[in-house]
């Protein structure tokens, strides 16, 4: 495994904490539905927008990575430029591209995601709280 596929499991495991921490921070300080409201709003927000900014970071990478290919600048990558590439630009070109599964995880399914793990887990967090609370 490479070092930035490990970096970006650790990312998404410290992605998985993030309800918790804000529901701690916000139960700490307010209490209601508006506040339950809030945790999840803020910690869904928070989730959607590290991925959306690690998405478009790749992307621009992706980018400025096959800016070069395109050797005389007509805007198409014709087969006599790709015959000269290496296989890493090969490789790049193929990311850039035929990666849509990245982009749609991205930016739908992810917000998604997020919106109801957000939910899931503030709930819990709020369950357990109203039960420590009880006691």
């Amino acid at each position: 495994m490479e070092f930035i596929q490990a970096l970006y499991i650790g990312l998404y495991a410290v992605l998985l904490v993030v309800p918790f921490c804000v529901a701690y921070y916000f139960r700490k300080r307010f209490t209601g539905i508006l506040s339950l409201l809030s945790v999840i709003a803020i910690s869904a927000i928070l989730m959607s927008g590290i991925v959306i900014a690690q998405w478009l970071g790749y992307d621009w990478y992706l980018g400025y990575k096959i800016a070069p290919l395109d050797r005389d600048g007509d805007g198409i990558w014709s087969a006599d430029e790709a015959a000269t590439w290496p296989p890493e630009d090969h490789k790049n070109m193929d990311s850039y591209i035929g990666d849509g599964g990245r982009n749609v995880f991205a930016a739908i399914i992810f917000p998604l995601f997020s919106l109801v793990y957000s939910t899931a887990a503030t709930l819990f967090y709020w369950l357990i709280a109203w039960l420590v609370s009880r006691r």
